[in-house]
């Protein structure tokens, strides 16, 4: 077996810093990349018994073999309206293409009642990308190794699923791209478009019906201001976020807690639609403080965190009243607020992750008493930094076999 191309691409988690659910409805939210990444490792090699998608994803106990002939039989065609698939993800009829892909995992050698919905939409999503990016050219007829492992948990909101999605559509468009003569060895800002467009696919595949604010900031990295529908706003600003990114071990579903939040709604239209314009106003103000943050020196900046910090504890208390905090959430907060430090709910809540906003000025051991007290608790703490590159190409290794 002798290796073509082998690609290593990585992505970015990200944490939602204000917007969660109100995004759903039109209202402004604001996204910041994590350092914690995922990466996948894709090789093309040759075999001399018949073509694979072999599949590897620690990170949700998977690994299978599927038949690539038996890929391109189901999903695979030639483009005759004159436009490049892989071009226009949004030309996909995605409800359509998706039956196909059912239909070709129900008729692949694998037990579907074996897998959990999260190693089967994963399976799914990477069959839409292979087929979607692949399936009107001629380039793909030898096996792929797919190896995806991720620093994010899995269900926790911290956008595992967006961070797989960009990875693995970012390292087939670079593969595609080098199958075709190109040897870029960076992204441009045309490839991160057409990346964040496939990963927003497969996330409809994930969610149901994303916001997009995940994979946007996934590609991009570092701050996103995000409205539904609207292009994402990439802040001429950089600001670094320090935060405690607190661990619930609690995982949730992102499309159950969106569902319970649009029933409260059809119930209570009039006080739901005033708490998202709560959000809304929450979210356009952090932008315009750390906007302000970005510029000031240490001395203005105590009181931009002040007010950033009453920012963070006020959209927890909005969120909390849609039903999408839980009693763990509640506790960090507490204890969180025990030490002077803002802390709210990031993503879809339910369980998941908590963060922790530590202004500069805070003192270390105030933090490291905090960081104990959570642990001593069983929560999972990363110190960390908001910020940081969005999806990039690590490493490529071409090898010509004959």
């Amino acid at each position: 077996m002798g290796s073509l191309f082998e690609i290593k691409v990585s992505a970015p988690g990200k944490v939602i810093l204000h917007g969660e659910h109100s995004v759903m409805y039109g209202k402004f939210a604001i996204a910041g990349s994590l350092g914690l990444r995922s990466d996948i490792v894709l090789k093309e090699v040759q075999s001399s018994v018949g073509s694979f998608v072999n599949v590897n994803l620690p990170s949700v106990n998977l690994k299978h073999s599927l038949s690539l002939d038996h890929i391109q039989s189901y999903l695979f065609k030639i483009s005759t309206n004159g436009q490049l698939l892989w071009k226009n993800p949004q030309t996909v009829d995605h409800e359509s293409h998706l039956i196909k892909v059912d239909k070709c995992l129900q008729s692949i050698n694998i037990n579907i009642n074996d897998l959990n919905s999260v190693q089967y939409n994963s399976l799914r999503g990477m069959l839409y990308l292979i087929s979607g990016i692949f399936g009107d050219t001629k380039f793909l007829n030898n096996s792929l190794d797919v190896s995806i492992n991720s620093g994010l948990t899995v269900g926790a909101g911290t956008g595992s699923s967006a961070s797989y999605a960009v990875c693995l559509a970012g390292a087939l468009i670079q593969l595609l791209k080098l199958k075709s003569g190109k040897t870029d060895e960076e992204f441009e800002m045309e490839d991160k478009i057409l990346i964040s467009a496939w990963a927003y696919n497969c996330e409809k595949i994930m969610h149901g019906s994303p916001s997009g604010i995940d994979n946007s900031t996934c590609t991009l990295g570092s701050l996103v201001g995000f409205r539904k529908g609207e292009e994402p706003i990439i802040p001429s600003f950089q600001i670094n976020l320090r935060i405690l990114l607190v661990d619930t071990k609690v995982s949730r579903e992102t499309k159950i807690l969106a569902a319970k939040t649009m029933s409260l709604r059809q119930h209570n239209q009039n006080a739901v639609d005033c708490i998202m314009d709560a959000c809304d106003h929450i979210a356009t103000t952090a932008f315009k403080i750390m906007e302000k943050l970005s510029a000031c020196n240490a001395e203005d900046s105590e009181a931009h965190y002040k007010h950033l910090s009453e920012l963070w504890n006020m959209n927890h208390c909005l969120l909390a009243s849609l039903g999408v905090s839980h009693p763990s959430l509640e506790d960090i907060k507490a204890s969180a607020t025990k030490y002077g430090l803002a802390c709210k709910l990031t993503g879809a809540g339910g369980g998941g992750y908590a963060i922790v906003l530590i202004p500069p000025t805070t003192e270390q051991t105030i933090v490291e008493s905090l960081n104990n007290e959570l642990k001593i608790k069983e929560y999972k703490v990363s110190d960390t930094q908001l910020g940081g590159p969005g999806v990039r190409i690590d490493h490529i290794d071409v090898t010509n076999i004959i």
